[in-house]
């Protein structure tokens, strides 16, 4: 399913929405789990599209989705631009030049590149632990999926465009759009401040030591 989805995001990047209302893929919260539909988001990530994909699968499955649940889809898109940054990074960390050597060859670029990689596997993480819950997340469980993500942003947007340099931010090369849509992401449904706070606040409500705390959050 997801390599004929790809396929069709492809082959119909101005008119997304439309392809896959017409494909019957706006429906797929409706027919499948939300951890199942996870891989399509992502894909939908990967790509920076624009358009409220995920939001209109959401509202073909619940009459109005919560912010929790909008917070968790953001997150999963969030880690699909995350994962197409880090392979862009990595491609041309190993075809720039300089000194005579490939820029990936140089032990503070690998540093920061490992740094980045493991804010992209962190993002994914958490936003597929939230995919859990399904439809109805909880605030706490969004909490912690969105703001992984969101605090992530800077971060592996930041080594990203370190390391692409000038060419990073020019109209003809794809880097800037894509960690502008992640920095739209880090702030839709609200950023880390605002779920960092969320969780703070449920944290002080709650009783028992903080373990407790943090298994009843998956549960």
């Amino acid at each position: 399913m997801l390599d004929q989805f790809e396929r069709l995001l492809d082959a119909n990047a101005d008119a997304v929405l439309s392809a896959l209302e017409a494909a019957g893929y706006l429906d797929a919260l409706r027919e499948l789990p939300l951890i199942e539909v996870e891989p399509l988001i992502r894909a939908v990530g990967r790509r920076g599209i624009a358009e409220p994909v995920a939001e209109a699968m959401a509202a073909r499955a619940v009459p109005e989705p919560s912010r929790a649940l909008c917070g968790v889809l953001a997150s999963i898109e969030i880690a699909g631009l995350g994962e197409r940054v880090l392979a862009m990074s990595l491609e041309h960390a190993g075809q720039r030049v300089q000194f005579g050597k490939a820029i990936g060859s140089f032990q503070a670029v690998q540093q920061q590149l490992a740094v980045m990689a493991e804010q992209v596997v962190l993002v994914r993480v958490a936003a597929q632990a939230a995919c859990a819950a399904g439809l109805q997340p909880s605030n706490e469980q969004a909490a912690v999926a969105k703001s992984v993500a969101s605090a992530a942003v800077p971060v592996i947007a930041g080594i990203a465009h370190a390391v692409h340099g000038a060419i990073g931010i020019t109209a003809e090369y794809p880097l800037a759009s894509l960690t502008a849509r992640m920095h739209a992401l880090r702030m839709a449904h609200g950023s880390e401040g605002y779920w960092n706070a969320l969780l703070g606040r449920s944290r002080l409500r709650s009783r028992g030591n903080s373990l407790d705390y943090v298994r009843s959050i998956g549960t």
